[in-house]
């Protein structure tokens, strides 16, 4: 079986038409912008709009699942004032709306200043680069048509456009404004690496395959923002914390709004485990918190 080369483009059409089959309403481009709280404390309504219309709904329990800010770059850089000017692999849409509705009645936030950066991000599109492919600061990476014909991934770059090609070493060398020379030896002292399965350059301990087989790609690539680790505070049971480290009655998060559970970096996978966990312990205790009132 063929799986999506993306974790989330396999899972979300799935949990989405379990939801659908359960009956779940779905509001699309509607922005919740404010969590509002009743006298005892309790988070009881979302008030969101769409542009002409606002909505105010009526909730027993909210949970938050809005994705960090990766790609609302002016909160980043009032966390992070180094990395102004970055792109990022984000959406438009990840803005970290849900951290700021939080914080505005009180929650706690943590670690919001970790936010990761991946290192190879096409610059033109933002589009990400498998971790198979790395660079460092500006760059081009090269791949040979015999990576592109073993590779669904990597053939996928030509086809979204990333690329950009060359019949021989000195037509790539020309597309991408580079020396010939200095083209032909960075190949040259990369297939010399791959012979000898020896790096001394920077101690590379494994190797694909020689680039040999013409034609050739370049894809121009540089650091870029992928992932916010800080967010909201909750405890084990998925409850948002406020400043006081108090539990916030009917709030309730789950995944990358969260702050604090991947510490200083994030590893894809742990991520998935993250969505998956804390989004059941949400959901339930969201539900179990409805039944209760009920």
């Amino acid at each position: 079986m063929m799986y999506p080369v993306s974790v989330g483009a396999y899972i979300v059409p799935l949990l989405e038409q379990n939801a659908k089959d359960l009956g779940v309403e779905f509001i699309f481009n509607t922005a919740a912008n404010e969590l509002i709280v009743e006298e005892k404390g309790k988070v009881t309504w979302v008030h969101a709009c769409d542009g002409s219309t606002s909505y105010t709904v009526t909730a027993d329990s909210v949970l938050l699942d809005t994705g960090g800010f990766g790609g609302n770059l002016e909160m980043v850089s009032e966390y992070r004032p180094d990395l102004v000017g970055f792109i990022s692999t984000n959406a438009q849409t990840v803005t970290g709306d849900g951290i700021v509705m939080a914080t505005a009645i009180g929650a706690r936030t943590v670690d919001m200043d970790q936010i990761q950066i991946h290192p190879t991000v096409h610059q033109e599109t933002a589009g990400l680069i498998t971790e198979g492919l790395r660079g460092d600061g500006y760059a081009y990476l090269i791949v040979d048509q015999k990576m592109v014909d073993a590779s669904n991934v990597i053939a996928g770059y030509l086809t979204k456009g990333y690329t950009i090609g060359g019949g021989d070493v000195a037509e790539l060398a020309q597309a991408i404004g580079c020396d010939e020379a200095t083209l032909q030896n960075t190949l040259d002292t990369w297939n010399g690496y791959v012979t000898d399965a020896a790096d001394p350059e920077f101690n590379r301990s494994s190797f694909a395959e020689p680039l040999d087989t013409a034609p050739y790609y370049a894809i121009k690539i540089a650091p870029g923002i992928h992932h916010t680790m800080g967010g909201v505070t909750i405890n084990t049971d998925a409850q948002v914390l406020d400043s006081d480290a108090n539990v916030i009655e009917g709030l309730f998060a789950a995944g990358e709004v969260t702050g604090g559970v991947h510490g200083g970096n994030r590893m894809g996978g742990n991520a998935v485990a993250d969505i998956i966990v804390f989004g059941s312990i949400a959901g339930n205790g969201a539900a179990a918190s409805v039944q209760r009132i009920t």
